[in-house]
Parts: structure tokens; C-alpha cells; sequence
């Protein structure tokens, strides 16, 4: 196929999209949409492996996958668990003070009546999230589980991936309560399991200002980062990092 992927949800159509490692709506709303060429001293700069690198715009190559997906399932598939996200986000942004006192989310206060499956296209999101980070490095397989609760866009499920979320009182700090234009990503790591020899388990973070998102696949979470979650509860209590 001369280099091409696979779709990795669908695992029929040829990867011909690539999905951004940071969230594009939230660059967008921390930056704009066009050239931050422009922005001199306030242009974002992004990180990794050491390098620095200014952001020219929300679409720029440095902040996305190799492709990944194809359209179908990145566009129509996944697009109700862009959507969960976004208003996710947007909730957490307009209520950042009264998250912050309480440490605690309702799903309920996000979603309304309709929380229960909003919630699980939250879910849904983060798996997509967690999968294309996964694959983006070809010795891993996006594991079984994760590839068929999308692939089948299943409503009722279960899954060896584990989410929790947490307050990072040091971003708080360093910018403020509203320093929700300081997003990025950990690294990877990735651990070889005992009881299950064929599957890699795997743990990283991802954050928009102080809330970060913390993945754990395979292994017990972190006692201090929030309360486990599996798209099964109404409220979520965060940690602290």
C-alpha cells in the first residue's frame, strides 16, 4: 500500500486524515483561527522532545498525527463525541471558579436529561484521543477492546481503559485559575504486563489549563488523580496533581 495505514477504527478504509494530537477547537479558542504569525510575543510555542517550536496556525502539521483515520470515522462516526467534548470544555471553562470550590463535576449540569449518553460519547472521545495516541507509534496495536466500542459505536460496554481527572494546583499557580491556553500532552509510557504478555499497558495525561485528562490502560490509576471513571457516573470528583 506503499506506506498507507489503515483506518485504525474501521480497519477497512485507508487512513487519509489526520487527527490533531491538541484538540483544534481548543486552539482555536485560545488563539484564533488564522496566522498567529501576528500575535508577536503572545504567539504559542510548542513543545516537544526538547524542541521549541512557534505555532503558525491551528492546522499546522507539528500538531497533528500521521494520518490515522479516514474520513468516515473521523468526520461522521466521531463527530456526536467532538461535540460531547467541546461542550464539555466549554462547561469547564464558563465554571472554572465553581469547579475549582467544589471539586467536583455533574455530568448532568453539562448534558441535561440526555447526560447518560452524552457522558458515554465523552468516553468515546477520550478512547478516539487515547487510540490515535496509541497508534501514532508503529510498534503498538490499539487494543481490541478500545477499536470495537468505536468500531460498533456501542452504547453498553466494557473496557480494560481507565479515565480519572484532576486539578493541577501547580498550572493554578504558575498562570491563574483561567490558563486555559496552556494545553498539551505527557509523554507515553508504556509498561509490559505479566498477566497479559500480548498487550502493552499504557498511561499518559492530556490537559487544557489546570483540568487534566489521565489515562491508564491496563494499570492501576494514580491513588491522588480523581475517581476512576468509565462513563458510569453522574458526578465525577477530580483529584490534584
Amino acid at each position: 500500500m506503499n506506506g498507507l495505514r489503515l483506518c485504525w477504527i474501521c480497519e477497512e478504509n485507508i487512513a487519509d486524515t489526520s487527527e490533531h494530537a491538541l484538540k483544534k477547537t481548543d486552539i482555536v479558542r485560545a488563539y484564533g483561527k488564522g496566522s498567529y504569525r501576528n500575535l508577536n510575543e503572545k504567539q504559542p510555542i510548542h513543545f516537544k522532545n526538547g524542541k521549541e517550536t512557534k505555532l503558525q496556525g491551528a492546522n499546522s502539521d507539528i500538531i497533528k498525527n500521521l494520518k490515522d483515520l479516514c474520513k468516515q470515522c473521523n468526520n461522521t462516526l466521531s463527530q456526536p463525541y467532538d461535540r460531547a467534548y467541546d461542550k464539555f470544555i466549554e462547561y469547564v471553562l464558563n465554571n472554572s471558579e465553581l469547579i475549582l470550590e467544589r471539586r467536583f463535576i455533574d455530568f448532568e449540569e453539562i448534558y441535561g436529561e440526555d447526560f447518560a449518553i452524552q457522558q458515554t460519547n465523552l468516553f468515546k472521545y477520550f478512547i478516539k484521543s487515547f487510540g490515535c495516541r496509541v497508534y501514532a507509534n508503529p510498534d503498538f496495536v490499539v487494543p481490541r477492546d478500545l477499536v470495537n466500542i468505536l468500531k460498533e459505536d456501542l452504547d453498553h460496554f466494557q473496557t480494560r481503559l481507565k479515565i480519572t481527572m484532576s486539578i493541577s494546583t501547580a498550572c493554578i499557580k504558575l498562570l491563574g485559575e483561567q490558563c486555559f491556553d496552556f494545553i498539551g500532552k505527557t509523554d507515553m509510557n508504556y509498561y509490559n504486563m505479566s498477566d497479559y504478555p500480548s498487550q502493552y499497558g499504557f498511561s499518559f495525561k492530556e490537559h487544557v489549563g489546570w483540568l487534566f485528562i489521565n489515562y491508564y490502560y491496563l494499570i492501576d490509576i494514580e491513588p491522588r488523580s480523581g475517581v476512576e471513571w468509565v462513563a458510569d457516573r453522574k458526578v465525577i470528583f477530580l483529584g490534584e496533581l
